[in-house]
């Protein structure tokens, strides 16, 4: 059973995760493990047998990066309010849902701030793929890399939209007889899955990078929760 309490405390945890992995990041194991990680994963889908059209699988990582860009997610952030403030049973407006926006705009704030105090150098232009392709067309090699945006904003997204659609089940006592409640966990999923590789496929960001960007996104999904709940 989902309570506030719980999501406090996961919350909390998570936040806790993503300082140490901020403090720590610099670590040579960890920088070994990101250079295995990227090269591993670049090789295993280029060379692939069953991946041959590579075309068609970087067009599906450049599509899951701009499913997780700023503009992106921000139009489905607010379309997720425009359904949730108002609860149209009771008639009257849930005020505490704006923290979904809120929780947002602190996201992307914690990037700018990270990028700018953790000095986690970006992967070099020799890893990256695609830099001049249409997706995404306002490429841009920064300087520094910690936390993944993307990665913090695409479960950040996913978090929120399953949040309002169980709770809107369990207030109207459906959750317990739809077993199909399976599907949208698992599309919230495959989508977080599709942009953390792909944020490390296109060799935009290295593996801590994302692993950061989705401890950022969960602890602040989780606050989030803790209020909408």
């Amino acid at each position: 059973m989902i309570t506030r309490y719980k999501l406090l405390i996961l919350g909390i945890c998570l936040f806790i995760a993503f300082a140490l992995l901020s403090k720590y990041e610099d670590r040579a194991v960890l920088r070994n493990l990101d250079f295995a990680v990227t090269v591993k994963l670049q090789e295993r889908i280029d060379r692939s047998a069953h991946l041959r059209l590579a075309s068609l699988v970087g067009n599906l990582m450049e599509g899951a990066t701009f499913a997780a860009t700023p503009v992106f997610t921000s139009v489905i952030i607010f379309m997720l309010i425009g359904i949730a403030v108002y609860d149209w049973k009771k008639k009257k407006f849930q005020v505490k849902t704006l923290i979904i926006p809120v929780g947002f705009i602190l996201i992307l704030l914690a990037e700018l701030y990270g990028k700018s105090i953790v000095h986690h150098p970006s992967p070099p232009f020799s890893m990256i793929k695609h830099p001049t392709s249409m997706f995404p067309a306002n490429y841009v090699n920064e300087q520094f890399s910690y936390p993944s945006g993307h990665a913090a904003r695409a479960i950040y997204v996913a978090y929120m939209g399953l949040l309002l659609y169980l709770r809107s089940k369990i207030r109207s006592k459906q959750l317990a007889s739809m077993a199909h409640n399976v599907v949208p966990m698992m599309f919230a999923a495959l989508y977080i899955l599709l942009v953390a590789i792909s944020r490390i496929y296109l060799g935009e960001h290295w593996f801590s990078d994302v692993v950061g960007g989705l401890l950022l996104g969960s602890a602040v999904g989780s606050f989030s929760a803790w209020v909408v709940w």
